[in-house]
């Protein structure tokens, strides 16, 4: 169905379809408020009809989905890696599409790190410092200290 012939109530049927309200729609469509006539004319078999094919056209365009992301994601890495063949150009003569195979390191290693970080197989490691009161000596004092304390328990004074 083509649109409508009237353009204001091709645009109700637009402001319908994106799930407007029906007061919504009708004012959206540049009709002064009127609940009643906002209703009958939803109730319009051509707008009713114009509204399901508008509809229908948005379930037909592309979704982007989490399952969409991760196939593509595994068909770039299988391209990139040479497993699968890249298709070039336009068919020639014959209807055929050249393909080759291409190796990409960069291009696997970026999806391979994109799907691994989606199934968080990947961890930021932060480093860990200790602090205590021999991080802030130098290794000569922490040398005389260990002395000290070896003196200390060799003399029965210190015990573990």
């Amino acid at each position: 169905m083509a649109p409508l012939k009237n353009q204001r109530r091709e645009l109700f049927a637009q402001a319908l379809a994106r799930e407007n309200t029906t007061d919504d729609a009708y004012a959206e469509a540049g009709f002064s408020t009127n609940r009643g006539n906002a209703a009958r004319l939803k109730a319009n078999e051509d707008i009713l009809a114009r509204v399901s094919e508008l509809q229908i056209e948005t379930e037909k365009r592309f979704h982007l989905s989490k399952q969409y992301v991760i196939d593509a994601l595994i068909e770039n890495t299988e391209k990139a890696l040479g497993r699968r063949p890249v298709r070039l150009g336009k068919p020639d003569g014959e209807g055929q599409i050249q393909e080759v195979y291409v190796y990409e390191g960069a291009v696997a290693n970026a999806a391979i790190r994109l799907a691994g970080a989606e199934m968080s197989m990947f961890v930021d490691r932060k480093g860990v410092t200790i602090t205590n009161e021999y991080s802030k000596l130098s290794d000569e004092e922490l040398a005389q200290k260990l002395v000290e304390v070896g003196q200390l328990m060799l003399a029965g004074h210190v015990t573990t």
